[in-house]
């Protein structure tokens, strides 16, 4: 089939020319090894032809064959030697993702074994999806919507052919990380009070914590913190035990008008009617 307009495809700001980014398909000769140490993707390596020697941070030399694939978790080495002539599809993807809109990747059950090399088979219905983006790149169709979508695609193809056990064992390096990440600011964030001391908390530079709060939250620090504090604020103000005086001094207002004024700005009310519509409200 002849691809209709090619050069407006190809001169198209949204072409991927990059193959670190969306999918690339890669061929091996026998004896051809392929080292990876990344720090900014994690990929998702298909091997559609061949035998293959794969090599992970700790897992040393698991053999691989064709209709198998195996997950390469961000900042992992990665090495691999075609054992005989090797055809393979790789997606290189960030953490801003989940499986569909009713699983996200958190969700999953955490595996509490032993870490192992996991490789899982490739099914009839991901067989599909990855047939459809061979026949784009073969006619040099390497739009990034397209991979965006047949990304989603691959996870949505995750999300109804695989268990939820099947999927929490092939990415648990990624969900152990997203959810270490995410426990211990949830454990902390409290405990400081500027998104900076809580970037040295996480022993990461303030860019670097600001890119990676936001793949796991979906918002800045310092909205989210601000988000957290008017939420606890208002659960003190809801119990009646609690004096204004005993919640000024725990979020460090400076004095009952500087807490009227947070009130009256983040709840449209002073701390006295809030109290008496969210007591009304419980009941």
């Amino acid at each position: 089939m002849q691809l209709l307009y090619p050069q407006e495809h190809l001169t198209c700001k949204n072409y991927v020319s990059d193959f670190h980014i969306g999918f690339f398909c890669k061929e091996m000769k026998m004896g051809e090894k392929f080292h990876s140490e990344d720090k900014y993707f994690n990929y998702l390596f298909f091997f559609l032809e061949g035998d293959v020697m794969v090599s992970c941070n700790e897992f040393r030399n698991h053999l691989c064959h064709a209709n198998e694939m195996v997950f390469v978790v961000q900042d992992a080495t990665f090495h691999m030697e075609a054992l005989t002539d090797l055809k393979l599809l790789q997606l290189s993807f960030d953490n801003q993702f989940t499986l569909c809109d009713q699983l996200a990747l958190e969700s999953l059950p955490r595996d509490k074994g032993p870490a192992i090399f996991n490789k899982i088979e490739t099914r009839p219905p991901m067989k599909n999806v990855l047939n459809s983006v061979l026949f784009y790149l073969s006619h040099k169709i390497q739009c990034k919507h397209l991979f965006s979508i047949k990304q989603k695609e691959v996870f949505l193809i995750f999300r109804t052919f695989y268990t939820k056990e099947e999927m929490a064992r092939f990415l648990a390096p990624l969900i152990h990380r997203n959810l270490d990440f995410k426990g211990f600011v949830l454990q902390h964030y409290q405990e400081v009070k500027t998104v900076e001391e809580l970037a040295s908390l996480c022993q990461m530079s303030a860019r670097s914590f600001n890119r990676k709060f936001n793949d796991y939250f979906g918002d800045s620090p310092y909205s989210w913190i601000l988000k957290q504090k008017a939420r606890h604020i208002k659960t003190r103000l809801a119990d009646a035990k609690i004096s204004f005086s005993d919640i000024i001094r725990e979020y460090g207002f400076s004095s009952p008008a500087h807490f009227t004024t947070y009130c009256k700005k983040q709840f449209g009310q002073n701390p006295s009617k809030l109290r008496k519509q969210l007591m009304v409200e419980s009941d």
